[in-house]
């Protein structure tokens, strides 16, 4: 079986779960190893996208943001002076990138032959750029600093010779940026000013240590003679606000010292998170570099507000999609302040009439935005038990859900219920995503429907925590017509294709990408598991795999690959499901169409270094799924039950490795455990310090074999324990003490 017929059959494993229990979330399966075609869990970066690879570096939340595109040979710098602090709130209005630098290490005029890069650390926000050549090399590490963007420059002479080492950093596309001494001789030539676009004695960048600076007109050079064996560094600084009149304070300014203190600003945040062990060093990575970036993805907006970007450059900007998810990822991380601290301005952004889709902002029409905020709402007080936040936030749900059901009478005309697939559904709206309503934008759109009746089951929910009586009926009654009308919808409007039907972005239209459509799995719970609309759905999207595992047409691209809604949505529905080895098979596969920098383009052709991309080249989407997936594949709330260990990597659990997290923050309180494998003597131990807040029904421990091997005996504390050997877990009832698992084979 190849990996097309092993995920276009999966959804046999789908079925066969949700035949076991019909409450969404209640229960697991895994399929044998005879269903399994082994995938190979290493992360190797292989369907990585042509080149330029983009990264950006700035200080955490900063609006002084430099992007940096890599190509063998070349880093372009770039930038833009103008920030999100005078913009209207959340529109789509970008800041324009109006500064180009391009950077040319070469060895005696020429190019080096190899060129890599990665993170500094091999998470940070840092550039490591090296060229190199068996006669030397230059390295090139850039931080985002305090006053200005750094790259520390390291040059090598590995020969039995002498070599002219230089970087040339050459001004692009505006015809005035120059050196200041081509024109005036009197002047260092180790400088570039903007000339016109800005003030025209504007430092745009300055170079420091270089033995020699040659003049010329666009360009800013230096270089080094250096002897056999000798090693020389200097600076290249991009300063974010200097002129001519401050070139000598820069000159002599510690750019070491603030390199070191940006860094150490960086370790220290993200020493704050969550800690997880996991054995592949690659995802451990994956996971703490784009964590990194949720924070590269916020900057201050108007009015005191912070922001998480939908992107880097295209779409520097906010909506309530990206971000809203960016903040859960940021509260399952332990970063609750700062989750609660994004998502204030998608919250305020309402209507007094009580409608939550952005009227004035980015998102307007798109009627799933009230979901997405009560979700992140919702879950910012389940995950901290903050009873306060959520009365403040009930307010706005309760308005949200009083709006929708005005907006869905609209759709309710006498009659409607027997023709159709549209009554009780939002009216047309705007798609996004991929969806279309046959050539058009706009329509009526299942994704943006499901969201919004979610929003309704979480006014429910608040209301029922908050003991709101007097509203509680209202509430509910809203919510269960729209959800009734809606599963009938889906019903009459599904596609039937061959032996089963599957949910398409608009009623009864197969036009459009599958985008949200497994939102009515999870987090909904608007159907059940074995639902045939969700079993015929997942075999929809599963029937076209691209060669490296990814699902085809999740986006605008028809024959291209959105990787995050891959794990965002598909990965995420089997997670749901308890198919564990599926969920991180897709998460192989996306860490792999990403760049070795750990960033992605927003979609893109299927071709390894395929030159069809679009969107922002880096794009906010996919690194906080990798987040969010990673924390729920170790520790995942489903309904009243916690589950550990869902869907770790099999290989994860090698003689001597141990799997597991500590201090992560869930519904019921923090939970750490970790999970040690002996397997060579037949043995899986695990040691749970289960929450505290409050007790989940049962905490689910899944340990999964390298092997597949089946579980033989189990205790717990001592004491023989029940266990599920044909679904690889352990269920535990909750406990306030430690638990420690020993599992034999």
């Amino acid at each position: 079986m190849n990996r097309r017929e092993f995920l276009q059959a999966s959804v046999l494993s789908v079925a066969a779960a949700a035949a076991s229990e019909n409450e969404i979330l209640g229960s697991t399966s895994t399929s044998t190893p005879a269903e399994h075609a082994r995938h190979n869990e290493e992360v190797n970066f292989g369907y990585a996208f042509a080149p330029p690879h983009r990264m950006t570096v700035a200080r955490p939340e900063a609006s002084e943001k430099t992007l940096l595109d890599l190509e063998p040979g070349v880093l372009t710098i770039s930038w833009s002076y103008d920030d999100l602090r005078n913009t209207p709130l959340a529109i789509f209005k970008t800041p324009l990138t109006g500064w180009h630098i391009k950077i040319h290490p070469l060895l005696d005029g020429k190019p080096f032959l190899h060129n890599t890069w990665n993170r500094g650390e091999e998470f940070l926000p840092i550039l490591n750029s090296k060229y190199s050549d068996p006669a030397g090399s230059v390295q090139l590490e850039v931080i985002g600093g305090v006053t200005a963007a750094l790259i520390r420059v390291n040059t090598k002479n590995s020969d039995s010779v002498a070599h002219r080492f230089s970087v040339a950093c050459e001004a692009i596309d505006r015809w005035v940026m120059h050196n200041p001494a081509w024109i005036d001789s009197s002047k260092d030539s180790d400088a570039l000013v903007a000339g016109q676009g800005d003030r025209p004695d504007r430092v745009l960048l300055l170079g420091i240590g270089a033995t020699k600076f040659p003049i010329d007109r666009t360009t800013m050079t230096l270089e080094w003679a250096l002897q056999p064996g000798e090693m020389r560094n200097g600076w290249i600084v991009r300063p974010y606000v200097a002129y001519e009149q401050d070139l000598e304070q820069l000159r002599a300014r510690d750019w070491t010292e603030e390199f070191e203190s940006s860094k150490k600003e960086w370790q220290l945040l993200l020493g704050k998170a969550i800690a997880i062990q996991i054995p592949d060093s690659a995802v451990r990575n994956a996971f703490y570099a784009c964590l990194g970036d949720l924070f590269i993805m916020r900057e201050p907006l108007a009015s005191g507000y912070m922001g998480t970007l939908c992107g880097t450059e295209g779409y520097r900007s906010t909506n309530p999609f990206e971000p809203c998810l960016a903040a859960i990822a940021l509260d399952q991380t332990g970063f609750h302040s700062e989750a609660a601290n994004g998502l204030r301005v998608h919250l305020d952004m309402q209507e007094t009439d009580g409608e939550w889709a952005d009227p004035k902002g980015w998102a307007h029409h798109m009627w799933g935005s009230s979901g997405m905020k009560a979700w992140a709402s919702t879950e910012h007080f389940k995950l901290t038990g903050d009873r306060s936040y959520l009365e403040s936030a009930f307010p706005r749900l309760a308005a949200s859900s009083r709006w929708q059901e005005l907006q869905r009478q609209k759709t309710r005309a006498p009659g409607g219920e027997s023709t159709p697939a549209t009554y009780g559904l939002m009216p047309r709206g705007m798609g996004d995503g991929g969806l279309m309503n046959g050539s058009d934008y706009f329509g009526v759109f299942y994704t943006h429907n499901v969201l919004a009746v979610f929003a309704d089951q979480l006014s429910v929910q608040a209301a029922e925590t908050l003991g709101q009586a007097g509203q509680l009926g209202e509430l509910r009654g809203i919510h269960d017509s729209g959800l009734r009308d809606l599963r009938a919808s889906l019903r009459k409007g599904a596609i039937h294709q061959d032996d089963f039907q599957w949910i398409p972005g608009s009623p009864a239209n197969p036009t459009g990408s599958r985008w949200g459509d497994l939102y009515t799995l999870f987090p909904t719970g608007i159907l059940e598991p074995g639902d045939p609309l969700v079993v015929g759905t997942l075999k929809k999207i599963e029937q076209s795999i691209s060669p490296g595992g990814q699902p085809v047409h999740t986006g605008w691209m028809e024959d291209g690959a959105w990787v995050a809604i891959t794990l965002d949505n598909v990965a995420e529905a089997h997670l749901a499901l308890g198919n564990g080895d599926i969920a991180i098979a897709y998460l192989y596969s996306t860490l792999n169409h990403g760049t070795p920098l750990y960033t992605w383009c927003e979609e893109r052709g299927q071709e390894p270094q395929t030159k069809k991309t679009s969107g922002d080249r880096q794009h906010l989407w996919t690194p906080l799924a990798v987040v969010r997936f990673l924390r729920d594949s170790m520790v995942m709330e489903q309904s009243d039950r916690l589950h550990l260990g869902l869907a770790t990597a099999r290989s994860w659990l090698h003689q001597g490795a141990t799997v597991g997290v500590r201090e992560a923050p869930t519904h019921f309180g923090n939970v750490s455990y970790k999970i040690q494998s002996d397997v060579d003597k037949g043995v899986i131990r695990a040691e749970i310090t289960p929450p505290a807040r409050e007790p989940s029904k049962e905490i689910v421990l899944h340990l999964r074999h390298p092997q597949y091997k089946k579980i033989r005996h189990v205790t717990v504390n001592g004491a023989s324990h029940n266990f599920e050997p044909q679904n690889e877990l352990v269920r535990l009832a909750p406990a306030r003490e430690t638990l420690n698992v020993e599992a034999t084979y």
